[in-house]
C-alpha cells in the first residue's frame, strides 16, 4: 500500500517531553516543526506540542 507524500510524526509536550500524540504531515506543505495546543495527560492542561522526530515503520 503507498503511503503518499504524508509522513508520520510524533507531537511532543514542551513542558515534560512526553510523547501523545502522532499525525501525518506532508514535507511539501509544512516545512517546519509544527506546533499545536493539546491536551497533555500527565501536566493535566492543554500545552503546546511540537512535531517531534519522524516515526520509524519496521520492514517485514
Amino acid at each position: 500500500m503507498p503511503r503518499g507524500k504524508n509522513t508520520n510524526v510524533y507531537l511532543i509536550c514542551k513542558d515534560c517531553k512526553m510523547q501523545n500524540y502522532k499525525t501525518r504531515i506532508n514535507k511539501k506543505t509544512i516545512t517546519g516543526k509544527l506546533e499545536q495546543n493539546k491536551f497533555c495527560a500527565k501536566c493535566n492542561k492543554a500545552t503546546l506540542h511540537a512535531s517531534g522526530s519522524e516515526i520509524k515503520h519496521s520492514s517485514s
